[in-house]
């Protein structure tokens, strides 16, 4: 299943932990603070628990989940998102 997650994270060094967390899960940026890839239950019930373990009171995450068909029928405007080298998982 695809997921999105967006972040509203207030100082720069939470939100460099977490980025760098999302980014283990393989999770690619498509925006300043969005990230989107594919993840089993499993993943992101760990990716939850994960930024649970270091997130403040004041930052936000939302995680969604999105099937497949609706992510096939995202749209987009302007700049076209390309995805240059492939992001793999360590380890």
């Amino acid at each position: 299943m695809y997921v999105i997650v967006s972040l509203d994270v207030k100082f720069k060094t939470n939100l460099e932990k977490i980025e760098r967390i999302i980014e283990y899960y393989g999770l690619r940026k498509i925006q300043n603070t969005l990230y989107v890839g594919e993840l089993d239950n499993n993943e992101r019930n760990s990716l939850k628990e994960s930024i649970d373990n270091v997130i403040k009171e004041y930052d936000s995450v939302l995680i969604l989940p999105v099937c497949q068909n609706c992510y096939l029928k995202k749209e987009s405007c302007g700049r076209e998102i390309k995805f240059d080298n492939e992001l793999f998982r360590v380890y």
